[in-house]
């Protein structure tokens, strides 16, 4: 084709707008993208363009955005990147976007939006509770509520707590009992950036399958991945990829994972000694390097040290 912009029909979802980025990164300067999260790119040199989506979560950050967006050009080489079901059959979520990028990714990174919003006198560890869009049902994804409770129960032991989700009635709902937290973000509250420096500058996040744990991945960041059902779309070989670095990626597996595709089966989420396997994995990516540098030798049960949360003004 003629020497013209190429425009990158893009994937809008937080999660997949991550993955995509390290193909992006690998486009001519002054490509265009269709993205609901410009941010994600702005140290990129591709020009958003508005997606326009009715989609919730997307739709708000795309209006409340300060990036510039662009009209892309009548004259334009489009490439749609999605994926379905017959493309994570056959591979992962990078797989796919290797066919459609035409181009093997780059490292997976994101930009750095600042230092840390929250602080307190303990490390920060942020949880994702397991919640259900009406937009995109996918309630067999998530794993069982219980074990994100037990999982910040321990936490608490060692980290200040910060829980994040953007819950609204009829639109996205948690699932079961919530986690325990020191402070608990469930209503928005967060903007993209504020929420991407809270990741980039946590000691570790645990979450369900979802937009974190590529978010960590790309910020270097411990994440451990508790998960649940509908294992033909989010087993662990899908939602990510050697290529990605997975040395600080853990994940509690059910006993007998499901890996169905509907996202209304009643998959059997159970995972034994969740306490003990999570435990294990804390200690030994996560509180032997924090301890070693403060000058503590790691010990189950440590005291909470004292103190409150700041939030930067």
């Amino acid at each position: 084709m003629l020497n013209v912009p190429l425009f990158i029909d893009g994937m809008l979802g937080m999660g997949d707008s991550i993955y995509q980025r390290a193909f992006v990164k690998q486009l001519p300067a002054g490509s265009y993208i269709k993205t609901a999260w410009p941010e994600l790119y702005e140290d990129l040199p591709v020009l958003p363009v508005r997606s326009f989506t009715t989609l919730r979560t997307q739709r708000k950050n795309e209006f409340r955005s300060q990036a510039a967006f662009h009209q892309p050009p009548d004259m334009r080489q489009t490439k749609r990147i999605f994926y379905g079901p017959e493309h994570l059959r056959r591979g992962s979520i990078f797989d796919a976007m290797r066919q459609q990028f035409g181009t093997e990714p780059t490292a997976l990174d994101l930009p750095s939006f600042g230092p840390a919003e929250f602080t307190h006198e303990k490390p920060i560890a942020v949880i994702r509770p397991a919640t259900v869009r009406s937009e995109w049902r996918s309630d067999s994804r998530n794993p069982d509520p219980d074990y994100l409770l037990k999982a910040s129960r321990i936490l608490r032991k060692y980290f200040c707590v910060i829980s994040v989700a953007d819950l609204q009635d009829g639109e996205e709902w948690a699932v079961g009992e919530l986690p325990e937290a020191d402070l608990r973000l469930h209503a928005g509250e967060l903007g993209l950036k504020s929420l991407m420096r809270l990741v980039e500058h946590a000691a570790v996040v645990v979450t369900p399958v979802g937009w974190a744990l590529p978010a960590s991945i790309a910020y270097r960041t411990p994440v451990y991945v508790v998960a649940g059902g509908r294992g033909g779309h989010n087993a662990p070989e899908i939602v990510t990829d050697p290529a990605m670095g997975l040395d600080l990626v853990g994940w509690a597996m059910p006993d007998k994972y499901c890996r169905c595709e509907a996202w209304d089966h009643n998959c059997d989420k159970r995972i034994s000694n969740f306490d003990n396997k999570f435990e294990a994995w804390l200690n030994e990516v996560v509180l032997s390097g924090i301890k070693q540098r403060a000058g503590i030798s790691p010990r189950a049960g440590d005291r909470a040290l004292p103190g409150t949360i700041r939030q930067a003004i």
